[in-house]
């Protein structure tokens, strides 16, 4: 069974004082929301981890801030007339900072990691290329075993690593200090110190490929604490950050900033764990076939998901992230940003907590005892929410479900976890009862592909894979190659596909999906050249910092 390699503890062996943490004329502060897990960029997509590596070993290419389409970078392409070849050029003059030259070994080396037998999160990102060859030095190509729509997008999120300080048999893949002490860049900005529960200090790249970033240093200062983060943009302590609705209001005075809100690129839900958290296992073994999953005491009971969807008003939610300027309800494992592919067609059920109460009893579930707490067959009707408090409206989702289900009979208990240990425990790990969790995609170039890691029984890891709820539906998995691979690869047909895959994942109450949250991306107005699009992720900044300036 593979394992995600969690290197937290090693990480926090390495305790270094950050020398500078608060604005300066020559330094940009940005909010970091946690403690990385590792550097590494394919073992792991929590959005702490990636706003440090994603400084460092560069994408191939670029995304359009407004269209979110790929755009040139690093590298530009061609593709071959079948569709089943694109060949990369990478910019002639890219060195890492070391003046070891970007060449095509560096991301040869990236995908065949991926492809072998390494801990990532990223196997579905190459599970239909067949082969990277190195044409070469400074030219590569992909060559694809059939059609997929999702390439660019598959691609976007795999960065280029320095073969030359690796092992060539992936030996050190999961092991090598630059996942705990990077000496090396090939993006905007050079490590120069860390320090876990305060952030990372990085100098400019004088040799980054884009040209020298205009500001010499850049800080993310970790601020866990959301009434901190809003005092930091507001006092100047903080340069960028970004806010839901409700807490960017709470800014009294915001003459001194600029921002642009759009609804965040993600999709948010109450993950409800299918299988046994107590004993968690993987939809496959090792040698690819089918495990059945003990599964969980209330969960795996259908009823049990619907009545708590049912329970649950999600309004309730929303209306604490500004009402209705707040969010969008949402219908299953597709962000409406991407509008021609999200199924508008379909309505949340209706809060009817009167009708949750008899779909429960219906099915066995009566509280005979009269302490408020329905059970059957000696199993209580009791689980525990597990979250993390780094956004506030995971915690908020959490309480109005305790609540909520509590009215209809449910015990529910709250477990607050330490963002590093939840990604460990809670997200990779399986062991949870249900918990409040987004997903950005981990692509900088969006497509609803992305989204499917949440439903698609091949990502039901543990340790690695993204579908926490241990969720398999053979139906599901097969629309999802069929959307992926379709040929020529027209919107229309796609979307009608994921169409059909919002409404099975709804049906089947796969998670609860909640809502997408509006966000507000919130600067200093000393940043200059701050222009940031609907199609940027929670940390896009990162690809276009070395643009911005301090004015």
């Amino acid at each position: 069974m593979k394992r995600l390699l969690v290197i937290f503890t090693l990480l926090a062996a390495v305790v270094m004082p950050l020398s500078v943490m608060a604005q300066s004329p020559d330094t940009i502060v940005i909010r970091g929301f946690g403690n990385i897990v590792t550097f590494n960029p394919h073992m792991t997509t929590d959005g702490a981890s990636y706003q440090a590596y994603s400084l460092l070993f560069p994408a191939p290419f670029l995304t359009d801030s407004f269209t979110g389409q790929a755009v040139p970078g690093l590298t530009s392409w061609t593709i071959s007339e079948d569709g089943l070849t694109y060949t990369f050029s990478i910019d002639p003059d890219a060195v890492w900072s070391d003046g070891t030259p970007i060449t095509a070994d560096d991301m040869v080396y990236s995908i065949n990691a991926i492809k072998s037998d390494v801990d990532t999160v990223l196997e579905q990102n190459v599970a239909l290329i067949d082969s990277v060859n190195k044409i070469d030095n400074k030219t590569y190509e992909v060559v694809l075993s059939g059609n997929d729509c999702s390439i660019l997008s598959n691609l976007s999120a795999i960065r280029f690593l320095p073969a030359h300080k690796l092992a060539a048999d992936f030996s050190d893949f999961e092991t090598s200090s630059l996942w705990t002490n990077p000496d090396i860049s090939g993006g905007s900005y050079i490590l120069e110190e860390w320090a876990p529960d305060e952030g990372q200090r990085f100098r400019a790249n004088p040799d980054h490929w884009a040209g020298e970033p205009k500001i010499p240093f850049l800080v993310n200062r970790v601020v866990g604490d959301q009434a901190v983060a809003v005092q930091g943009i507001q006092s100047g302590d903080l340069d960028y950050t970004y806010f839901q609705g409700d807490l960017f209001q709470q800014i009294a005075d915001k003459s001194n900033l600029q921002y642009q809100s759009f609804s965040a690129l993600q999709v948010n839900f109450l993950s409800f764990n299918w299988a046994d958290p107590a004993n968690p296992q993987s939809a496959y073994d090792e040698a690819g076939n089918p495990v059945e999953q003990t599964p969980h005491p209330i969960f795996s009971d259908p009823a049990v998901r619907k009545a708590a969807v049912m329970a649950f008003n999600i309004d309730d939610v929303i209306s604490t992230l500004g009402g209705a300027e707040g969010g969008t309800p949402l219908v299953g494992p597709v962000t409406p940003v991407l509008t021609w592919a999200y199924n508008s067609s379909i309505s949340r059920p209706a809060y009817d907590p009167e009708g949750a109460a008899a779909l429960l009893e219906e099915a066995g579930w009566v509280d005979s005892n009269g302490d408020g707490v329905r059970e059957k067959d000696g199993v209580p009707l009791a689980f525990t929410i597990s979250y993390s408090n780094i956004l506030q409206h995971f915690e908020t989702t959490a309480l109005v479900a305790q609540d909520q289900l509590e009215a209809v009979g449910f015990d529910v208990e709250l477990e607050l976890v330490e963002w590093a240990n939840y990604i460990d425990q809670i997200y990779f790990g399986q062991a949870y009862d249900a918990t409040p969790m987004s997903n950005s995609g981990g692509t900088q170039t969006p497509d609803p592909n992305d989204f499917m890691t949440l439903v698609d029984s091949h990502e039901d890891i543990v340790g690695s894979g993204n579908n926490l709820a241990s969720y398999v539906n053979p139906e599901v998995d097969a629309l999802i190659d069929q959307a992926r691979s379709l040929p020529g690869c027209d919107p229309a047909a796609r979307a009608e596909i994921y169409y059909q895959i919002q409404q099975i994942t709804q049906d089947d109450v796969a998670y609860n999906w909640t809502y997408v949250p509006n966000i507000f991306h919130v600067a200093n107005n000393r940043v200059g050249n701050f222009n940031p699009g609907p199609a940027w992720v929670y940390y896009g900044y990162t690809s276009y910092v070395h643009e911005w300036t301090l004015q």
